[in-house]
Formats: C-alpha cells, sequence, structure tokens
C-alpha cells in the first residue's frame, strides 16, 4: 500500500471515528507500527492530525476563532447544554466559570433563585451573572486577552490561589478520553489548570465537534470530570469512555 493511500486511509477513519491506533492501523494496513507511527507524524506537521499516546485524534476545532466567532457558532446546541448543566447546581455551590461561549451561555442560564459564589476571569460571564440578586460575583482581573474574551496570568493565577470551589465550569478547546482536556493558548491553560486545582469538581458542557479532539496545552486528565453535558447524539463509545473513567453523563 502507497503511502498517500495510508494517509487517505487515516483521515477517513479519523474523520468517521475522531481516533485512530497506531497498532490497529498497522494490523489494517499489513505494515509494521513505526512506519503508521511515521504516518502519523508526517499528517500532524501537516496540520490534518494531533498524536495522542498509542494513536492519533482529531484537531480540535476553532484554533484560530476568536471568542467572538465561536459565540455564533452552534447557538441552540449551546443553549440546551446550558440548560442541562445549571441542572447540577445547588444553592450556597462556589463556583468557577471560565470563558467559552458555552459558559456564556450556561452563565446566563442560571436560574435567579439561587444563591451562589461565583468567580470567572470572563467578562462575558461577569456581564451575564452581574443582575443574579444572590450571586456574589468575583470578577478575577489580570491581563485581558480581547480574542479569549478571558484575564490571564500572574494577578490572575494569584486571585485564583485564594479561593476554592465546589465545581468549576470549564470551557474545553478539546476533550479526548486519552489526551484530556486541553486548550489552545499557554496562558490560558495555566488559568484552568489553577481552577481545577482549586476545586472539588470538573463540569464540561461540549457540542459532538469537541468530543475526541484535542488542542496543543492540557488542562485536566480525563478522570478529573465530575459531569459531562453533551448532546444527545454524542457518539455512545467516546461517552463510554469517559463514563469508564468517572464521569457522569447529561444529556442535553
Amino acid at each position: 500500500m502507497l503511502t498517500e493511500e495510508r494517509h487517505q486511509l487515516i483521515r477517513d477513519r479519523l474523520a468517521a471515528e475522531g481516533k485512530v491506533l497506531a497498532g490497529e492501523l498497522a494490523s489494517r494496513f499489513g505494515v509494521s507500527e513505526d512506519t503508521v507511527r511515521r504516518d502519523l507524524r508526517e499528517l500532524a506537521k501537516a496540520g490534518q492530525l494531533r498524536r495522542v499516546y498509542g494513536g492519533a485524534v482529531t484537531l480540535a476545532p476553532f484554533a484560530a476563532a476568536t471568542i467572538s466567532q465561536r459565540s455564533g457558532h452552534a447557538v441552540e446546541e449551546k443553549l440546551r447544554l446550558a440548560k442541562a448543566a445549571v441542572g447540577v447546581l445547588a444553592s450556597g455551590q462556589t463556583l468557577f466559570i471560565d470563558g467559552g461561549s458555552t459558559n456564556e451561555a450556561i452563565a446566563r442560564a442560571i436560574p435567579r433563585d439561587l444563591e451562589l459564589t461565583v468567580a470567572t476571569n470572563s467578562l462575558g460571564v461577569a456581564s451575564a451573572l452581574a443582575d443574579l440578586p444572590l450571586v456574589e460575583l468575583i470578577v478575577l482581573g489580570g491581563r485581558y486577552v480581547r480574542d479569549l474574551g478571558t484575564c490571564v496570568g500572574g494577578d490572575t493565577l494569584a486571585a485564583v490561589a485564594q479561593l476554592g470551589a465546589d465545581l468549576f465550569f470549564l470551557g474545553s478547546c478539546g476533550l479526548d478520553a486519552t489526551r484530556g482536556v486541553t486548550a489552545f493558548d499557554s496562558a490560558e491553560a495555566e488559568v484552568k489548570r489553577a481552577m481545577a486545582r482549586n476545586s472539588a469538581g470538573i463540569v464540561i458542557a461540549a457540542t459532538n465537534d469537541k468530543l475526541a479532539t484535542a488542542a496543543p496545552y492540557r488542562v485536566a486528565a480525563p478522570d478529573a470530570i465530575r459531569y459531562l453535558v453533551v448532546e444527545r447524539t454524542a457518539p455512545a463509545d467516546i461517552l463510554a469512555d469517559f463514563q469508564r473513567l468517572g464521569a457522569e453523563i447529561r444529556f442535553a
């Protein structure tokens, strides 16, 4: 089998399933795993996949998109996810909510009768919560990155370190049962990791295009997710992987 034929079959498999395993591909193609790993390196260099331990996954969507651009994508799906995500809340909790268009939708969906303390580095989330009478809002300052819609850097990290949360609503760029939760921006990923360390549980609401994908910077291990809120059409095999790792699946 020619190299380009293998590459096309790998691309087709990724498009259909979101991930590939080097061992399975080697058996299917009748070549060594070293040959498959070389194929994966070449495809990764061409920007067509992201390598992970044992294989590769689809690239996470919207690598270069701004928060305003992402806000216009899958609007109805995010509204349904937000409505389901706030179902895990209980009055009296303290939350971290970081940036992202889905998290902004979640903030807008929080019921007005819930008494909460919410710390956020997202101006969009803060704006959505500003008029809720029972929410004590803590805005985590720092260097504002307009394209992300969030504050990052040393001041943000110092503020996060002073707080502890019952739940962290984590905006994910990529989500994979092997690589875990990932982000595109290193400074934003650092803030996400700090929030995760200072939280008792992680909540992620993700559209289908985020599942089985990866971005460059690691945020949290896949077994750190307490609640995973997904569309009803999310692939069952991907969800089963997260369930085995301990996540409770909630459908929107």
